[in-house]
This record gives structure tokens, sequence and C-alpha cells, in this order.
């Protein structure tokens, strides 16, 4: 459109040509922004699955120096807890952290033992008998293969009674967890699934956790062992491969049965100071290192923890995604859990991934997680 003005003739846009055009731009901008952020995050999805991979042949690469066996899965004693997470470390490239590690067990009590456990009381900042000093150190600082691009990049905070002053210490949390099998963990006893390991038994869901109590699932065939060390020797616990499930005990094939998942870096909520800060996905305990397949990924049914102070405190906002409850039971059970839209990676026994959805059939996520069920 032509304008006159005392100064001559000019061209322009109008009032509702300019509107239009910023409406237009609007649109684009809307459009593709979404674009961008849904290109951002298949991107880190990928990079998730490529580090599961990377988990997968590790384990592998273990097995292949190890007798056949994979990894122990956990081990649980006193002041000496262990997950499986170092003992990937060394195929990792990660043989420096690896062996500033002290991986093998001596008493809570003892000032000195072997692999470098030392019991000081006196070792306020590093932990004390609660947590190694080389062990806390060695998981200091982000370690990329441990962590999806996706995660909330967390620590676990503890406070620890006895030894002063009383904390904080924090611990690297991972965004990986291994498969104990299809039910729970007993977290204080031996059950009769296997002679060292503690498999739930009977296993049915915490009356207060929204699941059916009468829903039960038995000896959960996992592929990775944990093992409660009371009343074993120290040369028994300490032996090579104590703890450690062949691979030819998955009766139903690794192509079929579930090896790592995922987990959400649970934040710690404001009453960690009172002994009370959410542990899920803590790299050092083997009861918060894990998951099994019970419920589906992203399970709505809370997770299920035999020890207060390690879930969130009663009455806190908990992480989106991750409702967790005390267990009345005495159990350990958690759910596979990502931050990716509509499901979970997983690498599988033979070391392929792929995306489980939340919607999988409960009954065929049970029998990817149990080895030896006979589906």
């Amino acid at each position: 459109m032509r304008k006159i003005s005392v100064f001559g003739s000019f061209s322009g846009f109008t009032l509702v040509e300019l509107l239009v055009v910023i409406a237009i731009i609007g649109v684009l901008v809307g459009l593709l922004l979404p674009a961008v952020q849904a290109a951002r995050e298949a991107a880190r999805r990928m990079q998730c699955s490529n580090n599961l991979k990377q988990l997968g042949i590790a384990t592998h690469n273990f097995a292949d120096t190890h007798q056949g066996n994979f990894p122990i899965g956990g081990r649980n004693h006193d002041y000496s807890p262990l997950s499986w997470t170092p003992y990937l470390l060394p195929y990792l490239e990660q043989t420096a952290r690896y062996e500033q590690m002290s991986h093998l067990y001596v008493s809570h009590s003892d000032t000195s033992g072997v692999g470098g456990y030392v019991y000081d009381a006196s070792d306020t900042i590093d932990g004390g008998a609660y947590n190694r000093k080389q062990n806390v150190l060695a998981w200091q600082g982000l370690f990329s293969t441990y962590t999806c691009p996706s995660n909330l990049r967390e620590t676990f905070k503890i406070t620890v009674l006895g030894v002063a002053p009383l904390g904080p210490y924090e611990w690297r949390k991972v965004s990986y967890v291994a498969c104990f099998g299809s039910s729970g963990i007993a977290a204080w006893r031996m059950s009769s699934c296997h002679s060292t390991f503690s498999w739930g038994l009977d296993y049915s869901p915490s009356s207060s956790s929204g699941g059916d109590t009468d829903d039960k699932v038995q000896c959960n065939g996992a592929l990775f062992g944990y093992v409660i060390s009371y009343g074993n020797p120290l040369d028994k616990i300490n032996a090579s491969g104590f703890g450690e499930i062949p691979m030819s005990a998955a009766t139903d094939g690794l192509s079929n049965t579930v090896m790592f998942s995922e987990t959400i870096e649970t934040s710690s909520d404001d009453g960690w100071t009172t002994q009370y800060s959410d542990g899920r996905g803590f790299a050092h305990n083997p009861l918060l290192s894990f998951f099994t397949t019970y419920y589906e990924p992203n399970s709505t049914i809370p997770d299920e923890l035999s020890v207060a102070a390690q879930c969130h405190r009663p009455g806190a906002p908990f992480t989106k995604g991750c409702p967790c409850i005390t267990s009345d039971n005495n159990y350990y059970r958690l759910s596979a859990r990502s931050l990716h839209t509509g499901g979970v990676n997983a690498v599988w026994g033979d070391g392929h991934v792929s995306f489980i959805s939340d919607t999988i059939e409960r009954r065929v996520w049970r029998s990817a997680g149990d080895s030896t069920d006979g589906n």
C-alpha cells in the first residue's frame, strides 16, 4: 500500500499485516520448538541405549574372564555392602577407578584387612565405618557410562549415627540398575530359592503399596546373585566366584532375559538431615541399585523399601514418577523407571538393547525378568 506524507510517498505495512506476520512467525516457532526438543530427547535416548549396550558388553567380558559367571549383584553385611557397579569398571575403561576401591569384605570393627578395608571411626569426612574412604573417593565425579543424559544427576546424602559430626556424606547415584528377577528381595534372611541367595520366596506386595496382595511370585530366576553375608565365614565371602551366577543357569536363554534397565536418580528431599534421603539408584548399596520385573516400567504402584530412611521423608514431595513406601513385609522391590516418554531402555542377557513400553503386559514383563520360568 502506498502512503502519502509531507515528505513524499513511501510503501509500508498496515497494522493488520504486521500482526498477521507476527502470528505466522509465532506459529512456526511453536511448531519448531517441540520438534527441537523431540530431536534432543531422541538423541539422549540413543545415548542412553548405547550406555546400556556398553554395560551388556562389559558383563560378557567379565564372564569371559570369570569361568562364564556374571558378576555378583550385591553383597550385604554390616557396614560393608557392595553392589554390582564396581565389578564392571575394568571392562569400561575405568581400571584406575576400580583399583582405588576395596572389593573384599572384612569385619566392620577391623582396623586393617585384606582388600584395603580399614575401619576408622575418626574418619568423619569420608564416612568411617559406614562408607569406606577409598570407595567414597573412587565414585567422585560424573561417570558417563553409568549416567543417562536425560536423568537428574543426583547424589545420595546420608548422615551417620555414632560418628561425629553427623555428616552429610554424598555418594554418586547411577541411572542403570541390574535385574534381580521378577519378585522381590528378602532384606535380612535367606530364602530357599537359592542356597546362598536372598531372593523373595512367595513374594507378595506390601498391603499398603496398592498392589494385589494375593498376586505372588516365587523363586525368580535372576541373573545376578544377592548375598547376605551373615553366618558365612570370611574365606567363603571373599572366595573367587562367591555370589556369581553362571550364564548357563539362564535356561530360558539370555536373549529372553533382561539384564539391566533404567532408574530415575531420585532427588533427596529437604529432610535428609534427619536421616531421610531417597536412595534409589545409590551406586554402592546392593539393595538400591537393582530393579525387578514384578510391575511394569514406570509403574504408578510405589516401590517398596524396607528401611524408611532410604525412601523420601513421609509427607515430603517425592521425585515425579517415583512413588515410594516403606515395606511392611521386610522386602525390597523396585520397578524400572526413566524420564523417557513411554517406557525404558533395557539390555538383554545376550547384549541386545530394546525400548520397553510402559504398557507391556505384566506376565510378559515378569517372564522377561525370570531366566528359568520356561517362558
